[in-house]
């Protein structure tokens, strides 16, 4: 049975997210579009891998979700679905009770695969009432389906509203973010589901897990104008400013403002295309927090992707030992360690 109470507990079992292959990319007749997104694809293969072999060095188990090579099978009209990067956005686990979106049950989304859909998806399709089409519109949930036979011991909630990148798992606490003010439909539905755990809602206005990081019972990160000493009265709040925010501040008179990829792979006819047709893969980098955004191993462990000296001596001062995966196209993406992972089974 999978169980999640604090997410500081020993990692037993992690999905880490994954891109499309160089070979994906075949069909863009662009040769320096083609070219650039298959370096990056390449090296973000390579840097999920070196993830990938660390969690198993720590006797993690690891699931990679499985996605196709061919653009014809995620493509809805002119728009393509992104490959499943950032699990920790669609799934959780708290306690015994997991959450999920939409699996592609009897391949409902092969059959819908290719459709011309409009801009919103259409709603009440009655020959699959029993499961929400516009899940699957948005992204390609079929690798789901390998993880249905570790939930068989488990409850599960077929609700992509509860994700671990907005819900921190602190034993009977659980604080949820929000997406924008009044935003709180979801700490209402986990007070359904969990009535004796202490819900408390924290103005993120986005993920929480870019936010604030619990590292343990004696140490908080968070990012450095979210007042949270009420949450946390016996833990030292270490505050940290956005230094890829930063880093993206220096660099964005020569990108959209959005995303950022290095001097080797600018150009306008790259940009013009991220724009035009894959913008909904990325998110907004301004707005990440790096080095909040981290993967607790285990008390004494954590993975990062970025060395930050000051950080560092705090972890050093709690005898807890910083990894750094060198996650080389973060600011692309708009994704840290945290996001690039979702944690199944955690023991205390």
């Amino acid at each position: 049975m999978l169980n999640v109470k604090n997410h500081w507990d020993t990692l037993k079992t992690c999905v880490v997210g994954t891109t499309y292959s160089t070979d994906f990319y075949s069909f863009i007749k662009d040769k320096t579009v083609r070219d650039n997104l298959c370096t990056i694809a390449e090296q973000t293969l390579d840097d999920l891998s070196e993830l990938e072999k660390l969690l198993q060095s720590f006797g993690v188990s690891v699931i990679r979700p499985k996605v196709t090579d061919s653009v014809d099978d995620v493509r809805y009209g002119n728009k393509i679905l992104p490959a499943p990067l950032t699990p920790r956005d669609h799934i959780a686990v708290i306690e015994d009770r997991v959450f999920l979106p939409t699996p592609d049950v009897n391949g409902l989304w092969r059959k819908l695969a290719g459709a011309d859909w409009p801009e919103v998806p259409p709603v009440g399709i009655t020959e699959f009432d029993e499961f929400r089409v516009e899940d699957l519109y948005y992204l390609d949930h079929s690798w789901i389906n390998q993880l249905l036979p570790l939930c068989k011991n488990n409850d599960v909630f077929y609700d992509k509203n509860v994700d671990s990148a907005m819900v921190h798992r602190l034993g009977d606490t659980l604080l949820v973010g929000n997406w924008y003010t009044g935003d709180l439909h979801v700490s209402e539905y986990l007070r359904e589901i969990f009535p004796n755990k202490l819900i408390k809602s924290v103005e993120t206005l986005g993920h929480l897990d870019g936010c604030i990081c619990a590292v343990s019972p004696d140490l908080v990160l968070s990012m450095i104008d979210l007042d949270i000493e009420s949450l946390f009265p016996n833990s030292e709040i270490f505050r940290l400013t956005n230094t890829v925010s930063n880093q993206f501040s220096k660099a964005k008179q020569k990108n959209i403002g959005n995303w950022w990829v290095p001097e080797s792979l600018q150009s306008s006819e790259f940009s013009n295309y991220v724009d035009t047709y894959i913008s909904h893969w990325l998110g907004e980098i301004k707005e990440t927090h790096m080095d909040v955004n981290i993967l607790i191993v285990d008390p004494k462990n954590i993975i990062c992707s970025n060395y930050n000296k000051e950080l560092f001596k705090v972890f050093e001062n709690h005898n807890i030992t910083p990894h750094v995966i060198n996650f080389r196209h973060q600011l692309f993406w708009d994704s840290g360690i945290h996001c690039l992972t979702a944690d199944l089974d955690r023991i205390c």
